[in-house]
């Protein structure tokens, strides 16, 4: 078993991604499929081109309006509409505006626009021009307002009441005559609304102001029978009222004086009762009686006093003097009881005079208090009275008002729409905008064309490029072949084109892989591989020839190995027909001698197949596939084994863990990545020298001219490929071999009886 050998040219390239998308595979999907692009993008512009022109013109006009929410106030801010379904007690400014959009759209005035119109313009709209000189049916004039509706569109300006009333028509004429008509339509039917409005109105505020009349004069009425029963006819009910409650407050207070005097006088006579039985001349008397005929008396009563104390004090008791003052004292002292007796008299006169006022004043204050009472209620049913009366005349007045308005609304006429600009006749059509379509077409048609590189780079995994063999088969890329020209594939020069050709760019291409495969290990020359393919039909055959002339070619003594135990064709390539081969010397029915073929190109051996064995991997897992493997490298200095795809069949791995390296031939556009990347798995699971990969047939024109696959800093990459289309270098050069394809196989029929020695 022959390990894989460290070497400088290790596998540098590239290794499988995560992201998903191979960028350069799709940079060059696009460089080859560019002109799908390019041809959709200009069948986008073409079908737009024709569309476009097979489009009718499209001509658009509008007419703006102004549309206030509220009536001019031509006669003062009380002129408004009576019954108006703009104010701003039921609706905003939007709502309002929205509703007059839909009027504007509304198939009603649509039909009062048709029959607005004249005649001409309006046949001419239905497209019947010839019968201008009648009157439109109903159902023409349907249709019409149909047309109308249909071409119609309202056009609001935002922060403003001017809306436009646009109009779409083919024929531009029409465009504007119906925009206008549409327009004055709209203002005159919103007149008629709102004087049919205001007529009603001022109807129904007649009827009112005779009913509001009559209960007025009722309310009148009864009022006045008020007053008269109530006997307030003199003053009104308020100025009695306030008479009643002055004179209620006024007794009021001469209660509150009375029942004071009536508390002095009562407090003074029960004092003089209580002292009565005292010495009036006392000064507790005398504090509390202020009378001045009392003060007089007391005053000469003292004086007398006064004499009879002097008289003592000179004279004896019984002195006739003091006793006569003694008598003068006796009788002032009488003379003053008299007159406090009078006192009481008084002041008993005094109490039952106050007694009696405050009774009295009492007994008025209660009438004057159940007066206002009653008064009050008289007042309560004045006042609704009044109230009713009141209210009634407020609207009537309300109504009379608003009747005088109403018919002076309906004088002036006065609309709150009214046009700010007419329509004109546009000069050129707004669609189809010819440059715009263009542009869309092209993008349109660039987009598909995009989609279908898409579509191509996911549903196409087949291997075609240097960078996706590295990828999947992580190992370095070795070369290419390019595909020979169609004449001469499947025919018997194809598998010997190197030798016949030496010049050309295919034998270029394996010399430069034969470079490429000799350098590739310096420390261990690799003098046997096998060449594998990921699945049937690569061209493994092929190369393994080209390969094995190749090598022959530089002078090495080389040996082509038929491994193919089950397809064996190393044997139809060389034109031989032999009874010996690689399997009968391997179960030793065979010599070297007889097993081994020369061919007429210098130094190239030939091993065939030989019979078939029923059962090849186990003939090459033997100890007798070990020996004769051996004497091979003995006796040959290079050795080419051609051997079955390792996506099918076991029989390269086998093989490959005895030889110095494997080389995996892929197809270019066939050999698919998952193929690729098994083959890799079937070998790397048993440590397998993967040497490198080789894509056959490649399209030189898919490809890419001159490319070069050599990387700076890489070592190892020797070989670089140049290409010139398929031609051949110096074709009839007397340097070419003579030898020619059916000559070869002359030669090679002649050598295979004689078992030629190697």
């Amino acid at each position: 078993m022959t390990e894989p050998s460290s070497n400088p040219f290790e596998f540098q390239g590239p290794k499988e991604s995560s992201m998903g998308i191979d960028w350069k595979r799709a940079i060059h999907i696009f460089q080859r499929y560019f002109w799908i692009v390019i041809l959709f993008g200009a069948a986008g512009l073409s079908l737009a081109y024709v569309s476009t022109k097979r489009q009718i013109p499209l001509y658009r006009t509008q007419a703006t309006v102004i549309i206030s929410s509220q009536l001019p106030s031509y006669l003062g801010s009380q002129l408004k509409s009576n019954l108006s379904d703009i104010t701003e007690d039921y609706w905003n400014e939007k709502r309002y505006l929205e509703t007059q959009f839909e009027i504007i759209r509304s198939s009603q005035l649509s039909l009062f626009t048709a029959q607005r119109m004249k005649p001409q313009h309006l046949f001419r709209m239905l497209g019947t021009p010839q019968f201008s000189q009648r009157e439109p049916t109903p159902l023409e004039l349907q249709r019409a307002a149909a047309i109308i509706r249909g071409s119609l569109q309202v056009v609001p300006r935002s922060e403003s009441r001017i809306v436009g009333i646009m109009v779409v028509h083919s024929d531009p004429f029409l465009a504007k005559v119906m925009a206008n008509a549409v327009a004055d339509s709209y203002i005159e039917e919103n007149l008629k609304r709102r004087l049919s409005s205001t007529k009603s109105a001022s109807t129904w505020l007649d009827k009112q102001l005779g009913v509001l009349r009559d209960k007025l004069d009722n309310s009148e009425k009864l009022l006045y029978k008020f007053k008269i029963d109530n006997k307030i006819m003199d003053i009104s009910l308020d100025q009695h009222m306030k008479t009643v409650s002055a004179v209620i407050l006024n007794r009021t207070m001469q209660v509150e004086k009375y029942s004071t005097e009536l508390l002095l006088v009562e407090t003074k006579l029960q004092k003089y009762r209580s002292l009565r039985k005292k010495d009036p001349a006392s000064d507790a008397a005398g504090d509390f009686l202020h009378s001045a005929s009392v003060a007089a008396l007391r005053t000469a009563y003292y004086d007398i006093i006064g004499k009879l104390q002097a008289l003592k004090v000179d004279l004896l008791e019984r002195n006739p003097l003091i006793l006569k003052q003694e008598k003068m004292v006796e009788l002032s002292r009488k003379n003053l009881r008299s007159e406090l007796q009078l006192m009481d008299v008084t002041l008993s006169a005094e109490y039952s005079v106050a007694v009696t006022n405050l009774g009295t004043m009492r007994k008025w204050l209660d009438s004057t208090r159940e007066e206002a009472l009653a008064l009050g209620k008289v007042e309560i049913e004045y006042k609704k009275l009044e109230r009713e009366r009141n209210e009634t005349t407020k609207l009537y007045e309300l109504v009379l008002a608003r009747l005088k308005e109403t018919g002076l609304a309906e004088e002036l006429k006065t609309n709150n729409i009214r046009m700010l600009d007419p329509a004109v006749q546009p000069r050129v059509p707004f669609k189809p905008v010819l440059v715009l379509n263009l542009a869309l077409g092209l993008a349109l048609g660039l987009f598909l064309g995009i989609c279908v590189l898409i579509l191509l780079y996911y549903l196409d995994n087949t291997l075609k490029s240097q960078e996706e063999v590295e990828q999947y088969l992580h190992a370095s890329f070795l070369g290419h072949i390019p595909l020979m020209p169609h004449h001469m594939l499947n025919t018997p020069e194809y598998d010997l084109f190197i030798f016949n050709h030496p010049r050309s760019s295919i034998a270029e291409s394996v010399r430069s892989i034969r470079t490429n495969i000799m350098f590739m290990s310096p420390d261990k020359r690799i003098k046997t591989l096998v060449v594998t393919s990921a699945s049937p039909l690569e061209g493994k055959t092929t190369l393994s020839s080209y390969l094995a002339i190749s090598m022959a070619m530089s002078g090495e003594k080389t040996l082509i190995v038929d491994a193919d135990m089950r397809k064996p064709r190393i044997h139809k390539v060389f034109s031989m027909k032999p009874q010996h081969g690689f399997s009968s010397l391997i179960v030793g029915k065979s010599t070297y001698d007889e097993a081994i073929f020369e061919t007429h190109i210098p130094n190239l051996f030939v091993l065939p197949c030989g019979p078939i064995p029923p059962n090849p991997a186990e003939l090459q897992q033997s100890d007798h596939f070990d020996v004769v493997f051996e004497g091979l490298r003995d006796r040959f200095d290079r050795i080419v084994f051609d051997s079955p795809p390792v996506g099918l069949v076991a029989d390269p791995a086998i093989i490959g863990q005895k030889v110095d390296g494997v080389i995996v031939v892929t197809r270019f556009g066939q050999t698919t990545r998952h193929m690729l990347k098994n083959a890799f798995q079937v070998l790397s699971r048993v440590k397998i020298n993967i040497l490198g990969g080789i894509m056959n047939y490649v399209d030189e024109k898919r490809w890419g001219q001159r490319r070069y696959y050599s990387k700076a800093g890489q070592k190892g990459r020797y070989g670089y490929y140049y290409q010139s289309n398929y031609g051949y270098y110096g074709e009839g050069d007397p340097e070419e071999p003579a030898a020619k394809p059916q000559q070869g196989k002359e030669e090679l029929h002649k050598k295979s009886p004689e078992k030629k020695k190697k």
